[in-house]
């Protein structure tokens, strides 16, 4: 089976808060997207940033954002960031009582559906509604916070993900958000994920863009053999 190239989406929770506009454009022309987590202090503790700073963000560089939003009654909120102009907008399947109805809303509303299963959750009731879905984010930590070890045990969520997409024939990014680097990015690819969300890894480095190039190489190394 053929997986797509990789995608690199840096996650602005690990950029500086003050300079997100610059930060953004310093990985422009090397990652994909831009990975922007929404917490809201409900479901999950931390609270950070939420729709004004998207609609000013997105006014600022042409990057796709990849909205991840970690809040409760996604229903109520998700399209706003769809009308925001966001490229793909990800919702966690514990925050939602029917998550297809509100894939349809937010492909409507001109964005790409996706769907965020946590460290706790077996994805087996979900691999159903896939088809209703552009993206699949499967967690490598415990949703919620920045800077956390990579699990490599969820990678068995990854493995039963790309069996799944593949028996089906579906349409769908595999994305893996949580302790993505150097050092774990490769054992993602091999799993299966075709999407990467990396913070820290990117951020923290002295040329972000390099280290968005090092990690798009390293996954399109271990990501052929699926």
């Amino acid at each position: 089976m053929t997986v797509p190239p990789p995608i690199i989406a840096p996650s602005i929770l690990a950029a500086d808060f003050a300079r997100l506009a610059e930060e953004i454009r310093a990985v422009e022309g090397a990652a994909d997207w831009a990975h922007v987590d929404v917490m809201d202090n409900h479901f999950v503790p931390n609270l950070t940033i939420g729709l004004p700073v998207v609609q000013s963000l997105r006014a600022a560089t042409e990057i796709p954002f990849d909205v991840h939003l970690m809040i409760e009654d996604p229903r109520r909120w998700a399209p706003g960031y769809a009308d925001a102009g966001a490229y793909n907008v990800t919702f966690h399947a514990e925050a939602c009582d029917d998550p297809v109805a509100l894939a349809k809303d937010l492909r409507s509303a001109g964005a790409k559906a996706g769907l965020a299963i946590d460290r706790d959750t077996p994805i087996e009731p979900y691999l159903d509604l896939l088809p209703s879905f552009d993206t699949l984010l499967i967690m490598t930590i415990k949703a919620g916070f920045g800077g956390q070890r990579f699990i490599p045990h969820l990678l068995d969520k990854v493995r039963a993900a790309r069996r799944h997409v593949a028996a089906g024939h579906l349409d769908l990014r595999i994305e893996v958000d949580g302790g993505i680097a150097a050092d774990t990015i490769e054992q993602a690819a091999e799993a299966g994920a075709d999407a990467f969300v990396a913070g820290t890894a990117v951020y923290g480095a002295a040329d972000p863009a390099e280290a968005v190039r090092k990690l798009r190489a390293l996954a399109e190394r271990a990501g052929g053999g699926h």
